[in-house]
């Protein structure tokens, strides 16, 4: 099993294990509490898919650092999944990766400065938001402080586009 994960027996049996085809049944199953509000759904698949091409590259780096905090058995699942999709080996060219993830995080920090609100599509919450909001947790969790992306993301002093996104999605979780 993948996870995540949902297994569901409303209105039918199904069972889904990707995030985003997650969010778009419960959007379907639950509309009173929308996630893709405005029929956003197309762009926020855009949107997705532009920023997993952003940080693809560079996202080595932190699946190395990933493996250093799980236990043995979880690490070897965690290599055996995602290098489906990344193939090894994950060498760490840190240098490098923190700047192909800043460009990317900066270009995201663009995006919420366009917007009136205080999230991407302005002042409605949306799956865009809880995207960047997973990734960043996910990268304060396994950098360390003295990383140069762990500063870029503003865990260390000098990280302030992309501390005022994880304050956003510290708010969010």
């Amino acid at each position: 099993m993948s996870i995540p994960s949902l297994s569901s027996a409303t209105p039918t049996l199904v069972h889904i294990t990707d995030s985003l085809e997650i969010a778009s049944y419960l959007e379907k199953t639950y509309p009173e509490k929308p996630i893709f509000p405005n029929n956003s759904e197309p762009l926020i698949r855009a949107f997705d898919s532009a920023h997993l091409s952003l940080i693809r590259p560079a996202v080595k780096s932190i699946f190395v650092r990933s493996t250093e905090i799980l236990n043995p058995a979880s690490a070897k699942f965690f290599i055996g999944a995602r290098s489906i999709d990344v193939p090894l080996p994950w060498d760490t060219r840190y240098d490098e990766d923190w700047d192909l993830l800043e460009k990317g995080y900066n270009t995201a920090y663009e995006l919420y400065q366009k917007t009136d609100g205080k999230w991407i599509i302005g002042n409605t919450f949306s799956y865009a938001d809880i995207i960047l909001a997973c990734y960043l947790l996910w990268y304060k969790r396994v950098l360390k402080e003295d990383d140069g992306l762990g500063s870029v993301l503003g865990m260390g002093e000098n990280g302030p586009k992309s501390s005022q996104m994880s304050r956003r999605s510290a708010n969010w979780a």
